[in-house]
């Protein structure tokens, strides 16, 4: 059995964006004596910076970006963190350019929530790259509830019942508007194995496949953006229309309240509100930050009592982040 040049080179470069991140870094605290440049292809797109390649280095990046990775993750918890006991946050960053990153409990599991319309996206737009049709087609609203928990943030756009859409359309409402029914109606048009391939691929736990509840930790969500400006697993114009999309999402408590409105960012929130327990309220907002000549993926993961709590915790470790990258990289 023989493989296309085509899929191989786009085993190549799935491979390289995950190998970058484990040698520079490998657990929390862990630093290596080596560093990863990575090169990128000249791209005319506005939101993709294709990989090409990565080349093991030497101390350079490293060494500055220890004191700003102690200096950041100081500031998240004493300025975040332990403002707020009654809270949990957990927090990725990395740098785009060079690939170093860091976290504060990046492991920990989450429920994901609307954060899980990302790959759903990746998975229309992956399956339309074989079927170009597919984004045409039109499927109808009967304005039946969506089963989804309704959202403290809720969507300023609503889908009318009676009234068919494109499936293009109700992508770009599900990411913009965060819109439930819009993803209700793509779920249950979408073969779910085909679905759960975009785990199996990108190497992230299957939150569907699991007994329980369905949990994915910061790291783990914050491949789904990185591949996309990698442009490793979506064709590049594809890679670019779902980071459109995300630049123009409406909601604006988290991340983006902490960056200065001249920034560009494509990114998602998601919230979840349990019946009962410990910290009953869940809110998370992850995203690629295009601060040039910088630009960095964020994701927060957070729970507490107030929703509007954790808004503003996110957007606080937005802006210490934003100060600490543009204080390093002027």
């Amino acid at each position: 059995m023989t493989i296309s040049k085509k899929i191989f080179s786009k085993l190549v470069l799935i491979a390289i964006g995950f190998l970058a991140g484990w040698f520079i870094f490998h657990g929390k605290d862990q630093v290596n004596n080596s560093t990863v440049q990575q090169v990128r292809g000249d791209s005319h797109y506005q939101f993709i910076n294709p990989l090409i390649e990565c080349e093991v280095e030497g101390q350079t990046l490293l060494n500055k970006y220890v004191p700003f990775k102690w200096e950041m993750q100081k500031r998240i918890e004493d300025e975040v963190i332990g403002r707020n006991q009654d809270t949990h946050l957990a927090l990725y960053f990395r740098n785009l350019n060079n690939g170093p990153w860091f976290g504060i409990d990046e492991q920990e599991n989450f429920a994901p929530a609307s954060l899980l319309k990302v790959p759903l996206m990746i998975a229309y737009f992956k399956e339309s790259e074989s079927n170009p049709s597919l984004l045409g087609q039109t499927l109808s609203f009967d304005g039946a509830d969506s089963g989804l928990p309704d959202q403290i943030f809720g969507s300023s756009s609503h889908l009318d019942p009676g009234q068919s859409y494109t499936v293009e359309e109700l992508v770009r409402r599900m990411i913009v508007y965060s819109d439930n029914d819009a993803m209700s109606l793509l779920m249950k048009n979408f073969p779910k194995d085909k679905l759960y391939q975009i785990y199996t691929d990108l190497g992230v736990t299957n939150p569907y496949g699991q007994e329980n509840d369905n949990v994915l930790s910061v790291r783990d969500y914050a491949s789904f953006f990185r591949i996309l400006y990698n442009a490793a697993y979506l064709e590049k114009d594809t890679s670019d229309k779902a980071l459109k999309y995300l630049s123009e999402a409406e909601f604006k408590e988290g991340l983006v309240a902490g960056i200065p409105r001249n920034i560009v960012i494509a990114h998602k929130f998601g919230e979840r509100a349990l019946e009962e327990g410990e910290h009953p309220q869940q809110l998370h907002d992850c995203g690629i930050v295009y601060y040039k000549p910088y630009p960095y993926l964020i994701c927060v993961m957070t729970r507490g009592n107030d929703a509007q709590i954790l808004s503003q915790m996110i957007a606080r470790t937005s802006k210490i982040v934003f100060e600490e990258v543009s204080k390093s990289y002027p």
